[in-house]
């Protein structure tokens, strides 16, 4: 498992939930991309644009301290060990439609909304990639903090007419594979008492 690449996978796994949805509601022909949504970059359409545009540390971060990790070798022995905490973080995504018609548009926007709304954990086989773990359970939110001001200033970033768009984040963790040396528990003790 490479787990730096987690980011990568987050975009392939918004992508690929998107474009399962589209594909099982009748809609073949839609296409799906993580790049810029740039009109440079739309080279077919109806296009659903999920761009990953902001990491950001979640807002409960704290100071991290090793934790202590119990898991079992290839035997079924308890084995433990201590490893950095995880740091826990959010991926923030901005989902655009762009289409034939600005009806065609409000349609597919509103099966984004039906979809994220319906898919608000993602666990095992909606997870794409190597990087996540098998008990991995991320988060899809809402942003509740964006408004028409954060609108215009990611359409003004990117050069761009303003169009729709939803903002959801995405809270995932990334773990250090360094640990320490296998901690050993005491078992038992034995106390003799010599007279």
């Amino acid at each position: 498992m490479s787990q730096f690449e987690v980011i990568r996978d987050l975009s392939e796994t918004m992508k690929e939930l998107l474009k399962e949805a589209f594909k099982s509601n009748g809609f073949t022909t839609v296409s799906l991309s993580t790049d810029r949504p740039k009109k440079d970059n739309i080279k077919t359409l109806p296009m659903v644009n999920a761009f990953l545009y902001h990491l950001g540390f979640a807002q409960n971060y704290r100071e991290r301290t090793e934790s202590l990790v119990s898991t079992h070798d290839k035997q079924g022995n308890v084995v433990e060990f201590y490893r950095d905490a995880p740091i826990y973080l959010n991926a923030h995504f901005a989902i655009s439609v762009w289409g034939n018609s600005p009806n065609e548009e409000n349609l597919l926007l509103g099966l984004v909304i039906k979809t994220l709304l319906e898919n608000t954990i993602l666990t095992g086989p909606d997870l794409k990639g190597d990087s996540f773990y098998p008990d991995d359970k991320l988060n899809v939110y809402p942003n509740l903090q964006a408004d028409h001001n954060d609108l215009m200033s990611f359409w003004r970033s990117m050069n761009e007419e303003m169009r729709p768009a939803l903002f959801y984040y995405i809270r995932f963790r990334v773990e250090s594979d360094r640990k320490s040396s296998e901690v050993k528990r005491v078992i038992g003790r034995e106390f003799a008492v010599n007279r």
